[in-house]
């Protein structure tokens, strides 16, 4: 599961890095003015440097429970990603590429790995409990 939390976390940070500048480009990347959508971009930017952050630490702490950690810390930054388009604002309008591309793309993203991270941490958890009854 050690590999998994890590694995995960990278691909997903790598993803929301990716995402609002070359994947599925917010607005002002694809030839629009800098809007709200531009200020949700540079949030996913930091939560995804987080989020290969926490995959990384999964990878190099030899700590026991640095899985755990990593797993919910990715979770709570996965739940951040999510969010941050609310927060932050992104165009209303249904012709804008941030509206049908990036913040869909963002919250899939983040809406999987949280999904992925809860089940690694209840993983971890039980593996952590039956070692300690053991």
């Amino acid at each position: 599961m050690k590999k998994t939390v890590g694995v995960v976390s990278l691909i997903s940070g790598a993803l929301l890095l990716m995402i609002p500048r070359f994947i599925l480009p917010v607005c002002e990347y694809a030839g629009y003015q800098p809007m709200h959508c531009s200020d949700t971009a540079r949030a996913e930017y930091i939560v995804g440097a987080l989020l290969i952050v926490a995959g990384a630490g999964a990878f190099v702490f030899r700590h026991a429970a640095a899985p755990l950690i990593a797993a919910v810390t990715a979770f709570l930054l996965s739940s951040a990603a999510y969010v941050a388009p609310n927060i932050y604002g992104y165009c209303r309008s249904a012709k804008m590429p941030c509206n049908y591309g990036t913040v869909p793309a963002v919250r899939f993203v983040a809406v999987l790995t949280a999904v992925i991270m809860i089940i690694a941490t209840v993983h971890l958890i039980r593996k952590r409990t039956k070692a300690r009854s053991s």
